[in-house]
Order: structure tokens, then sequence, then C-alpha cells
């Protein structure tokens, strides 16, 4: 029997407790949040189908509607209309076979044009009532036949001018199989006669991109016209159709449950066309459509019961198996004295693998003492290159600011390629100065960066900021520290725009003299001060030797022309002696900074 004074029995009891609260306080809203999540986004992937297909339907009766005004407007050099000549085949008797012939001609050509201007249109049908047809494909049927065996005509004539969509299993002018289409079919007039109709033909195929529900067994699409069904996937039942036709008259879009004839639930959704008054109708079981959700709700139950018992189950014997140790394992540590090699053994009732590690770990916790005491010696050896990687990483990205104040007026003028631009170049300045490669690169890759800098750098200064590089190609491949001429041209420029308005002009010129290399950064603009150029020269003295004595660096660096600083340190860790600098004033205006260096051979 448990007793509450016992530790163990509070270790468990009270971490149980705190578990099954927990667990209880997390996943409960975070069920409750993520159920209406994942509930909201199956209701909007079938709304955005049922958009979708309602929305190539408009598109596809505008172009129908520009069919039809292309062929009232559209005149050829004789100043007639296509519908003009079909009034006049359909009507005047006395027309000989060359105006007859012309007439048709001239039909054809405007129904071809149309159909090169709207390529997803399947075919372009213009036809009278004697049988008269034209068209943009073949067709090999009796057209006398099939105009009256098809009641839809007899609709359209109704329909005085307006256009009724239609639903084809095949074309119905060729005897052969052929592809399911859609059809716009309109009666076309002139000084208000009849002379013939206009039949607009898709393939049925670009609309019904059904293959979004192709994971619901149950799915079911419905086209909706003045409460009469077009298409259906599925036959639906007549229970079924009826109720949809019934909510489908109660506004132009909305969604809901139905009950189907074997008792369950189907979730449809639909969205009828202002344009067209067409409406699409899209029906899935509940239970299909809700899977996911059915889903996750268990697997969250059984999850959450599932840690909840094993965790409980880990909490009852840990704290069995922990109590017993815990004296004895102070005793062992309070035991440990460095330099001692045999140490006393933690009591191992319960055969623990972790008492027989710790056991281990007590053994070899003073050889790792000693064995640190020489990895010390090993360490200063690495300090150096050490050093080197945190130089290398100093570098102030304070223009970073101005660059998104750049970016953010380009926007605001609307001058979107400066904004790419700007934007590109500024993601491949951090992506260089940032990167946690290698230390060493070249100059080539070093002058691109530098480039990158100084065009952001031009995008806010504008024509106070000109710079020129003439660097030799046989200079490019030359190894030096990453980020060694960017900090010099930062110093320049953050000297040199101070306060006047003259343009700032910075030269980055190369050479290659015997066997050493050059690279001169040079500016006109203020110059060092005298005073604190001397200044300057010193402490860079002073903290070259510190460097080469090995002598430990760890306060920051205060001394002025960081930028300058910075990179004579990392010359001097990567090139020892093999490297000269210089800086100083130019003879007119402005300042220099100079590196040389020897070619290896």
């Amino acid at each position: 029997m448990l007793s509450f004074k016992n530790l163990q029995t509070k270790l468990y009891v009270t971490y149980s407790l705190v578990l099954i609260v927990i667990a209880l306080i997390i996943s409960t809203p975070m069920y409750v949040y993520l159920k209406n999540n994942i509930e909201t986004n199956l209701k909007e992937n079938v709304d955005k189908l049922v958009s979708g297909y309602s929305n190539a339907l408009d598109v596809y009766s505008t172009i129908n509607n520009n069919v039809t005004t292309q062929l009232y407007i559209n005149r050829d050099n004789s100043s007639y209309t296509a519908v003009q000549y079909l009034s006049s085949i359909a009507y005047l008797k006395n027309t000989s076979p060359t105006e007859t012939l012309q007439s048709e001609k001239a039909i054809q050509n405007s129904l071809y044009l149309n159909a090169a201007v709207y390529q997803t249109i399947h075919r372009i049908n213009l036809f009278t009532s004697k049988g008269d047809f034209y068209s943009t494909n073949e067709a090999d049927v009796d057209i006398m036949q099939t105009i009256l065996a098809n009641d839809g005509f007899k609709n359209v004539q109704a329909a005085k001018g307006s256009s009724l969509l239609n639903f084809s299993e095949k074309d119905r002018w060729l005897s052969r199989d052929s592809e399911a289409v859609f059809s716009f079919l309109r009666q076309i007039s002139w000084d208000s006669h009849p002379v013939g109709f206009l039949e607009i033909q898709f393939k049925a195929s670009d609309l019904l991109h059904v293959e979004e529900l192709d994971s619901k067994q149950d799915k079911e699409i419905m086209i909706v016209q003045a409460d009469q069904v077009l298409y259906s996937s599925t036959p639906p039942s007549s229970n079924k159709l009826a109720s949809i036709l019934k909510q489908v008259g109660n506004g132009n879009t909305g969604n809901g449950f139905i009950t189907n004839e074997k008792g369950t639930n189907d979730f449809y959704m639909y969205q009828t066309s202002e344009k067209t008054g067409i409406t699409i109708v899209a029906i899935i079981p509940k239970s299909q459509l809700f899977a996911p959700l059915l889903l996750f709700r268990n697997v969250t139950i059984i999850s959450v019961l599932l840690l909840i018992a094993i965790s409980v189950f880990v909490y009852f014997i840990l704290a069995k198996i922990l109590t017993h140790p815990l004296k004895k394992l102070k005793k062992a540590i309070d035991s440990i004295n460095l330099g001692e090699t045999n140490q006393a053994f933690i009591e191992n009732k319960f055969h623990m693998g972790e008492i027989e590690i710790i056991n281990r770990s007590f053994l070899a916790l003073n050889q790792r003492l000693q064995d640190s005491l020489e990895e010390t010696v090993q360490f200063r050896t690495l300090q150096m290159q050490a050093k080197f990687d945190v130089l290398q990483a100093h570098i102030n990205p304070h223009f970073l600011f101005n660059m998104l104040g750049v970016i953010t007026v380009l926007s605001d003028r609307g001058q979107q390629k400066a904004v790419s631009d700007t934007s590109r170049k500024l993601s491949q300045f951090l992506r260089y100065s940032i990167s946690s490669g290698s230390s060493i690169t070249t100059v080539s890759e070093e002058l691109e960066f530098a480039q990158h800098y100084l065009d952001l750098l031009k995008s806010r200064y504008q024509h106070r900021l000109h710079y020129d590089i003439e660097v030799p190609e046989w200079l490019l491949n030359i190894q030096i520290p990453k980020l060694m001429i960017q900090p010099i041209i930062e110093n320049a420029i953050q000297h040199g725009l101070s306060d006047s308005d003259k343009q700032l002009k910075i030269q980055i010129i190369g050479k290659i003299i015997g066997n050493k290399w050059e690279i001169r950064i040079s500016d006109n603009g203020v110059g060092f001060d005298p005073a604190s150029l001397e200044t300057l020269k010193h402490n860079i003295q002073g903290y070259l030797e510190r460097i080469q004595n090995n002598q430990t660096l760890n306060e920051p660096i205060s001394i002025g022309g960081m930028g300058l600083v910075n990179t004579i340190a990392r010359l001097q860790l990567m090139f020892k002696e093999q490297y000269q600098f210089s800086f100083g004033n130019n003879e007119d205006c402005g300042a220099y900074v100079c590196f040389h260096g020897y070619i290896k051979l």
C-alpha cells in the first residue's frame, strides 16, 4: 500500500497528476484549434474547386458573347457582316451562284478568324434551319436530321437570342466517337428576323478537371441551369436532386449537409454565376470529406492517452528506482578527489545500466582532468586560428538599415525593377558576408562582393558616390582573407560622405609588380587627421605585436579605423611576414590604403 509520506509515492503521484493536467491543458485547445482549421481548409478546398468551375464557365460565356458580337459588327471589303451574309443565304432566293459562293466564303472566313483568336474553342458552327451549315471543323452527319432531332433548338428559339448551355457526351455533328463537349447555342437574327443559329463548343475535359477530387470515391459534380441538370458526374437520386435544386434556388452561394438514400450525410457546395445564371454543385460524402479530420481526432486522443499511460508507468518505475541509490550516489560523488584513479562504486542494487555508466565515468573523470591539462598547451597553438575566425565575423552591418530605407522609397515610387535589383544585391551581399565557409577567398570574389556593396550604397547616395575598379586579370586568382576590401570602402564612405556635398570618388586599383601583388583603395574625401593618423599607426603596431607574441586579446578593439585594423590583423594571421601594408593621405586630397603580398610560385 502506498504511503504519501514516502518520497517514492510523492514523486509518483505528484508528477503523474502534473503530467495529466499539462497534457489536458495543452492538447484540448490545440485540438480544437487544429480541428477548426482543418475543417475550414477542407471546405475551402471544395469551394475553390466549385469557384474554379464557375469562373471557367464565365470565361467561356464571355468568349461566346465576344464571338457573337464579332459576327454582327466585323465587316469585310464589301461592308457586309457574317450575319448579313447568312441572312442573304437564308431569305434571298434570286442570288446568283457566284454571290452565294461569296457569302459562304465570307462566313467561313469569319468563323476561322474567331477560332484563331479564341483557341480554347473546340468548334464554331453557324447554320440555318434549312440545313445551310458552316463550321470550323468537319461534320459528317445529316445536318437537317440532326437539327430536327434535337429538342434543344426549340428551347433556343424560345430564348429569343439568349445563349443556352448544353452538354453532350459526343459532338453531335460527328458520326464517330468524339470527346464530350459543352455548347453555347443561341439564335441569330437580322432586322428582327431569325436567320439561323450560332453554336460554340468547348471540350468538356477543359472544364471538368475533377482530378482534384479523385481521392473521394463518391464525388459528384453537377451543372444546373434554370432548375435543369445539364451535367452530373454520377446520376443522382430523385430525392437528392430535389433537395439540391431546392437549396440552389435559395441564393448565389452556399453549402450544407443533406441526407442521402443510405441515411448518411453528404456535404454540398454550390455557386451560381451572376453572369450566366449557371450553378456548379459539388457533393461529397461527409465521412470521406472529413476523413482527415476524423483521423486527426482519433490519432490525437490515442496519442495523448498513450503518452499519459507510458509517462505514468515510467514515473512509477523511476520513482521506485531513483530513491534507493540517492544517498549512495551523494556519498560516491563526495568521495571524488582529483588525482585519484580508484573511486568507491555506487551500490547498484537494481542493476541499472546508468549506474554502471556513472561508475565508469567516475574512473574516467580524473583521467580526463589530467588530459585537459595537456590539451591546454595544444589549445594555444590553435588559438590564432580562432582569432582569425572571430575577426572575420567582426564586420559592422550598420548600412543595412539604410538599404532597407532605400528599398522602401523605391517601392513607394513604384520602381519595381530597382527594388528587385537592390534586393538581389543585398541578398548576395549578406550571403557572402555571413557565410560560414572558408575564411580564404580570391580577389575576383572579393571584388564582386565589394562591387555589390558599392552598388547598394550608390542606390542611396546616387550622384554623390562614384567608383572605379581596375584590377588586371592576372591578379583575380590571388588568395586573400575574406572581407578584406569591403571594410576599407566602408571607412572611406563613413568619413568621406560626412557633411560635404562633394562627390566621393573611390578607386580600387590592382597591380602586379615582379613577384608581388598590390591592391590600393583610395578616395578623394577629407583624409586622415594628422594627429589621428599617428595615433592609429601606433595603436595598430601595438596590436600586431600582441598578436605576434600570442598575447590574449579578450578586451574589445576600441581604437579608431576598425575596418582597417580588422583587415590588417587578419592579413597578419594569414600571411605572417609575407605581406606589407601602408596607409595615409594622398598628395591632393583624400586617403589611401595599400596592401602588398608575394605571389606563390
